[in-house]
């Protein structure tokens, strides 16, 4: 897409940056970023549904980003030359990105390192060289060559699971599941198997990187990867071996396989050194020496069963003012056989409530009555439900300062609104005609 976009950073309660939603001239979509973690990417996708769900409920692209960057976490509204800028800003990686992955390692002491030090050290010439079971090898024409099996591994869609993507296929470019073509397939010596299990064992295989769509990472002239690195090149190798067959093993000959346990060694003796454990906050092993996942630390109740602390006030979703209350308002729009919905929903403060309330009311008894089944059904349902909503608000107290930016303004009231009174006009004229029509008849 050529041109100028326009944008929101929307970020995750605890700073990281999940994605970026856009909007064109007349489109809307969204980016995640290359490096999020895996949460991060799953509220992406909810994301990415309430954008698109804005503009088909009518919304022009600019008012869906105007709509969103009052949302907690969200950034202003930013300009962008093209949408391979935007492309560019969410292929940026971040020192938080590369600690998250190390932190998927278990600690200095955990026995996995030792398993890993020993397999690696046992590997001989025999072992680099891979066998192939069926009915041909990596030299005929059946197969893929090493080059191919590389482009095929960069051109996997982006977002599938660090465990092997979806189970038994890969994601194709339409969302289906596409299923490795039988074939030949290689046969690692009993050695190199052992490496792959204790890359495992000691985390560097990891959902936290999504493999898919990224590059094997290059095997610099050093020969030594940095930590983070050799977790991304550990993942890719081990789960992109499921759907490209012999990834193992060309990692084996181009020196990839070596540069990533030679790093994490180098990595894990320096730790060691420095007395500086890997595993995250909240993360314990269990009884076979595994790491434990992470679960929830329970906040404990005061000494004398004294209540927990109250928990933070409700703040409007578009000023960010308190105190707020969940509240929804509707706008109808009839003419014939046409139909149009709107909804706006979201604690909101007094001042935005009473705002939209009048906002939407005026345009429903202006627009809600030209239709038969506006006049008769959805128009009054409408105003009623907007009228039960505006008492809520209405008892709410004047809010404080917004921490969003400026709130709505309520403007005048309904009743002293001309757009209001404009479905009066043919009713005033249809009784006109009856009236004349009376005396006339008379």
């Amino acid at each position: 897409m050529h041109g100028p976009l326009r944008y929101i950073t929307v970020t995750a309660p605890d700073g990281e940056i999940i994605g970026y939603a856009w909007g064109s001239a007349d489109d809307t979509g969204w980016i995640h970023r290359a490096a999020s973690s895996t949460d991060a990417f799953r509220a992406g996708i909810d994301w990415f549904g309430r954008i698109r769900d804005a503009h088909r409920r009518g919304l022009t692209p600019a008012g869906v980003l105007e709509l969103f960057s009052h949302e907690p976490g969200v950034g202003p509204v930013t300009e962008a030359p093209d949408m391979a800028a935007l492309e560019e800003l969410a292929r940026i990686v971040t020192p938080a990105d590369d600690r998250r992955l190390v932190d998927q390692l278990v600690p200095a002491g955990h026995p996995a390192w030792t398993w890993l030090a020993e397999a690696y050290d046992a590997l001989t010439d025999a072992d680099r060289e891979v066998a192939w079971d069926g009915d041909g090898t990596p030299d005929d024409g059946d197969r893929a060559d090493r080059t191919d099996r590389e482009a095929a591994h960069r051109a996997a869609a982006d977002g599938g699971a660090a465990g092997g993507g979806a189970a038994g296929g890969e994601p194709s470019g339409d969302g289906t599941v596409r299923t490795p073509v039988p074939g030949p397939a290689p046969v690692y010596s009993e050695q190199v198997q052992r490496v792959l299990r204790a890359l495992q064992d000691l985390g560097a295989v990891t959902e936290e990187y999504r493999w898919m769509g990224h590059p094997l990472p290059e095997v610099p002239s050093s020969g030594r990867l940095s930590p983070a690195d050799a977790v991304r090149a550990a993942t890719a190798l081990v789960c992109g071996e499921r759907f490209h067959p012999g990834l193992v093993g060309d990692a084996l000959h181009s020196g990839l396989l070596d540069a990533v346990v030679l790093s994490l060694r180098a990595w894990h003796a320096e730790s060691a050194a420095d007395g500086v454990s890997s595993a995250p906050c909240g993360r314990a092993e269990d009884g076979s020496g595994r790491q434990a996942p992470a679960v929830p630390v329970p906040v404990p109740r005061a000494a004398g069963g004294a209540p927990r602390p109250p928990q933070a006030p409700v703040r409007c979703r578009y000023c960010g003012g308190s105190p707020a209350v969940d509240v929804s308002f509707r706008a109808h729009r009839g003419l014939l056989v046409l139909l149009g919905f709107r909804r706006m929903d979201g604690p909101m403060c007094r001042m935005c409530g009473l705002g939209v309330h009048r906002a939407l009311t005026t345009h429903t008894l202006c627009w809600g009555w030209w239709s038969p089944l506006s006049l008769v059904l959805f128009g009054p349902l409408t105003l009623v439900r907007n009228l039960l909503a505006v008492r809520r608000v209405a008892r709410l107290a004047e809010p404080g300062p917004g921490l969003l930016g400026r709130r709505f303004d309520p403007g005048l009231p309904v009743h002293r609104r001309p757009r209001a009174y404009v479905a009066l006009i043919p009713l005033v004229w249809v009784v006109g005609l009856i009236v004349v029509a009376v005396c006339a008849g008379g």
